[in-house]
């Protein structure tokens, strides 16, 4: 029960990206490139507190551990591949989202999302059963009559395309890493710490090349947009997804991600007023069912 509300909390925190990252470009308070930095510092900043914190906590329980230092736990849970697909992710998620509609981008990247880890799952040796493609097909079924246009639209931007999806392999496989996470908290701690490390070998490097530093736009608006989304919807989120992501197979982990652009609209209806369509009723109610019955088949093969 308790992965199960904590499952529902990270889920929560990916669609309250969604909506700050959303609402901060639309309202120009914040330049895509700026919106990323700060989330990733403030996030590490945030995770830095919170794991000294813990480990203060724990030392005082455990004298032996007096002699590590965050430092040296941190560096134990170094993971490349961790922190390479975080930074794809971060950076690709927010300029995609300059000429993409809300929509079609949740869309790109979510559906990215699943294929990257069923693909994973599925090259790793493990074979899916009928109700699992079942409920996946109709997740995905389900997820584009939700995002489908009802007016005439323009031909979106390719290169918009190709960076949410990218986005969407690198929280694939941020993901899937998760699962050899030894702390969750240490793990997403280092995570954006050596994240926000490689962002600022980036930053003095553009310094010294002469007119390479792309201009910034931060408003006070925007700034707070972007470290809220940092501290705790990424941060904490992130750090609490680590946690349960181990517990979960990696089908009903992909899967369970689909509902994150319903509660994305969900939130959207409540906190910009948006009227909830017949379209939103029917397609939740798709993707909750194929979500039921990929939860469902594994007790089925018991």
């Amino acid at each position: 029960m308790q992965t199960v509300i904590l499952t529902l909390i990270t889920l929560v925190a990916f669609a309250a990206n969604s909506v700050l990252c959303r609402w901060a470009l639309m309202d120009q308070a914040i330049d895509p490139l700026s919106f990323s930095i700060v989330r990733i510092l403030s996030g590490a900043l945030t995770l830095l507190i919170l794991c000294t914190l813990s480990c203060q906590s724990k030392s005082k329980q455990k004298l032996a551990n007096n002699n590590t230092s965050v430092y040296t736990k941190l560096k134990l849970q170094f993971q490349f591949t961790s922190i390479l697909s975080l930074l794809v992710y971060m950076f690709s998620f927010s300029f995609a989202y300059l000429e993409l509609g809300a929509g079609l981008g949740a869309l790109v990247l979510f559906v990215a999302v699943q294929f990257t880890m069923i693909a994973a799952h599925w090259f790793s040796g493990n074979r899916m059963s009928l109700l699992e493609w079942a409920g996946c097909l109709l997740s995905v079924a389900g997820l584009v009559y939700l995002l489908m246009p009802t007016e005439s639209t323009q031909t979106p931007d390719s290169v918009s395309i190709i960076l949410m999806s990218l986005a969407g392999v690198g929280w694939g496989i941020y993901t899937l890493a998760g699962k050899k996470s030894l702390n969750a908290l240490q793990s997403t701690t280092a995570n954006f710490g050596f994240s926000s490390l490689i962002i600022f070998v980036g930053l003095s490097l553009l310094v010294l090349i002469p007119n390479a530093m792309p201009q910034v736009s931060i408003s006070e608006q925007g700034l707070i947009y972007a470290v809220i989304s940092g501290s705790v919807a990424s941060g904490v989120g992130y750090s609490l997804w680590y946690h349960v992501v181990k517990k979960l197979n990696t089908v009903v982990a992909s899967i369970a991600q689909l509902s994150v652009p319903v509660i994305a609209t969900l939130g959207g209806v409540l906190i910009l007023s948006e009227p909830v369509t017949m379209q939103f009723i029917i397609s939740s109610t798709v993707i909750l069912l194929g979500i039921s019955l990929v939860l469902v088949a594994p007790k089925r093969k018991k």
